[in-house]
């Protein structure tokens, strides 16, 4: 039997209890909110648990309270916020998301709070966007286009929608890219569901500029691949 008659009995008493329960009563409503999401994007629990800094049973207990109870929390029915549960409400949290995808939970709870619906935490927020498949993503790299840019890009995909294999064979791609040796990540994350990805409001603009590096330019075809040259000086091309 542990005595708890001391300071150092009771501290070797609680260190046994968090032991026991897995750390899961201290972990924060982000660590949580990620334990659910890697599960569901079939990360292995063990993998989660190195992640987020928890033992296995604490990503199984919390996981199954997710599947069995749609919820993650300890409060007692009918105490705390009400969760989004009515259509209206996702439909009213899905247009805040669209309208601007780089918003924080805090934002979005703030402007959902906002509205005429029930007040929510943010953790139902959380809860409620993992459900709707709106996880927090990194914007997808794409090149900085204009809207004049799109326009001839969906004209030329047009034009050639219809084009054969044998028409395609005679064509050869050419293109230039450069490799930096430093680069930055933006911290910068957006919400969207799968195949979303290359919306706009979901990309993130960069151009090949700054930094050291090197330039390469290539070309294949469908006979034959080209050879790769080192570029000295910026390629201007010229359209007719």
């Amino acid at each position: 039997m542990v005595s708890t008659a001391s300071g150092e009995g009771k501290y070797s008493f609680l260190h046994l209890l968090l032991r026991l329960i897995g750390k899961a009563a201290y972990l924060s409503e982000f660590d949580i909110g990620q334990i659910v999401m890697a599960r569901r994007l079939g990360t292995s629990i063990t993998e989660t648990a190195r992640l987020v800094g928890c033992s296995r049973s604490a990503v199984v207990s919390i996981h199954a309270k997710w599947i069995n109870d749609g919820d993650t929390s300890s409060r007692r029915q009918g105490v705390g916020h009400p969760r989004v549960s009515k259509e209206k409400g996702r439909r009213r949290l899905s247009r805040l998301v669209k309208q601007n995808r780089r918003q924080t939970v805090a934002q979005l709870t703030a402007q959902y709070n906002a509205g005429p619906s029930a007040s929510v935490s943010e953790h139902t927020i959380q809860r409620t966007l993992l459900d709707m498949g709106l996880c927090s993503r990194l914007p997808t790299r794409v090149p900085l286009l204009t809207k004049r840019h799109r326009q001839l890009r969906l004209q030329w995909a047009r034009e050639h929608r219809d084009w054969t294999m044998d028409e395609w064979k005679r064509v050869a791609w050419l293109d230039e890219s450069r490799f930096l040796i430093h680069h930055v990540d933006d911290l910068v994350r957006v919400r969207r569901l799968p195949g979303e990805q290359l919306l706009p409001s979901s990309t993130a603009g960069h151009t090949q500029a700054g930094g050291g590096g090197i330039m390469l330019w290539g070309t294949f075809s469908w006979a034959a691949q080209g050879p790769i040259i080192v570029v000295e000086q910026t390629i201007k091309v010229r359209t007719t």
